[in-house]
């Protein structure tokens, strides 16, 4: 087997990892690169094969930069199996769907969307599936509803694919196991170079604590998939257990409303379907413009989740703009701001944001960040998860930033493994 390394060698994007068999190719992800132009223009780099020649795909998980590539594969000839979770292939289906209704989209329509959707074959969790000689199966991840690890056995040899991994005590997705013995391991490090410090509860609660008793507008800026989910169940949580500081919750984001539905579908998903179920019933979402004229002629308290998460669109930039001259509203960006985005401009102290479609807001509220509310696994979590692993077993680190990953590099072999951090088009044969 040759593993050609492609997606998510440069930094923390566009996952797209190519394994060649003798009987064919298949690859692992096929996401779209995400953050600024720059890294942008990775997507429109050439292919190192046609997608034509490939035989399948094996998605980890459904964001859009692990899932945003398929459907311009289908655009290109594409006709294989694309193998996932069912939970997977429904947050997928809304996350393109979503992606081609945009203005600015440039690399497949709505309905390359639907014949990706057409194609997708999902695959319970521990299910051996043949595929070109060998068999795969999927094995959970924690991160997001549905999110796998791939372990892939051929010719004598077993290669585990991390996809994205969750950390422990997720409010909501289970923990995920421990990489199982392998050969070889393709390993995401995100936060590879950090520690998770930050308690997410208490700094939710400073913030909803602020909202409440000085009565001011909160506005949060929330991915639609699984930060969304986590946030409204946290803050329901904390209005049941403090009825003094209760406010008016209310989400907008249609895409999220969406999501919301997948999540309660899946109750053998979550650690508490319940909490989820109930503090999504207790959450007004905006629907209808009647609402939204209502809304924005309120003052504090009051609390507005919208996407996406790192402002680069969708309906929080309406929020934003209604309360811009608002100096005590507060602006709380829970997550990764990645370099090049408005919500990373904001942390840096910006305050005028641009938006990608030429919508200019001058901020004058408080802005207030948290990387507590990451879905990845940080450093202590991503060495715990290899534990087990042989110290004859390679390990190829990617879908990091390269500082991340040089850390990482140092901190596992100081636990005594050999890894590599491949270029984009590093061919490996493994024997």
């Amino acid at each position: 087997m040759e593993l050609i390394f492609w997606g998510a060698t440069d930094d923390v994007t566009g996952s797209m990892t190519f394994v060649k068999f003798p009987e064919g190719l298949i690859v692992i992800d096929s996401g779209l690169a995400q953050g600024t132009r720059e890294t942008e223009r990775l997507n429109d780099l050439p292919l190192p094969f046609s997608p034509c020649d490939l035989k399948a795909v094996i998605l980890t998980h459904a964001h859009l930069d692990h899932c945003g590539k398929l459907p311009l594969l289908v655009k290109k000839g594409f006709k294989g199996p694309i193998f996932c979770t069912k939970a997977t292939a429904l947050l997928a289906k809304i996350i393109l769907q979503d992606s081609a209704s945009l203005d600015d989209q440039k690399y497949y329509d709505e309905e390359d969307v639907k014949l990706t959707v057409s194609l997708m074959r999902t695959v319970q969790w521990h299910q051996s599936t043949d595929l070109l000689g060998g068999h795969f199966s999927l094995l959970p991840a924690g991160h997001i509803l549905g999110a796998s690890s791939v372990m892939l056995r051929a010719f004598g040899k077993c290669i585990i694919f991390s996809g994205d991994l969750g950390r422990k005590k997720d409010p909501l997705i289970p923990d995920p196991p421990p990489c199982p013995k392998a050969d070889a391991v393709i390993m995401e490090c995100t936060y590879g170079g950090k520690t998770r410090s930050k308690d997410l509860e208490k700094e939710l609660h400073t913030f909803l604590i602020k909202i409440s008793r000085e009565k001011r507008v909160g506005i949060i800026a929330s991915f639609a998939v699984a930060r969304g989910q986590m946030l409204i169940s946290m803050i329901q949580d904390f209005f049941s257990r403090h009825p003094e500081d209760k406010i008016q919750l209310v989400f907008d984001s249609p895409m999220m409303a969406l999501v919301n539905q997948v999540y309660t579908s899946f109750p053998e998903l979550l650690k508490n379907p319940e909490i989820l179920k109930n503090s999504l019933e207790k959450t007004e979402g905006l629907d209808y413009l009647g609402q939204w004229e209502s809304l924005r002629k309120k003052k504090g308290p009051l609390l507005i989740i919208s996407s996406s998460g790192m402002l680069t669109g969708g309906r929080i930039s309406r929020h934003l703009k209604n309360w811009q001259g608002d100096n005590n509203a507060v602006l709380f960006l829970p997550g990764y701001q990645a370099e090049g985005t408005p919500g990373c401009a904001l942390l840096k102290g910006e305050r005028t944001l641009k938006f990608p479609r030429g919508e200019v807001i001058e901020w004058s509220g408080e802005v207030m960040g948290s990387d507590a509310f990451s879905s990845h696994a940080d450093q202590g979590e991503l060495l715990e998860w290899i534990q087990d692993l042989s110290p004859k077993t390679k390990i190829f680190l990617i879908h990091g930033e390269q500082k991340s990953k040089k850390i990482f590099a140092q901190k596992i072999k100081e636990k005594g493994f050999d890894s590599v951090i491949p270029f984009r088009s590093q061919s490996v044969t493994l024997k």
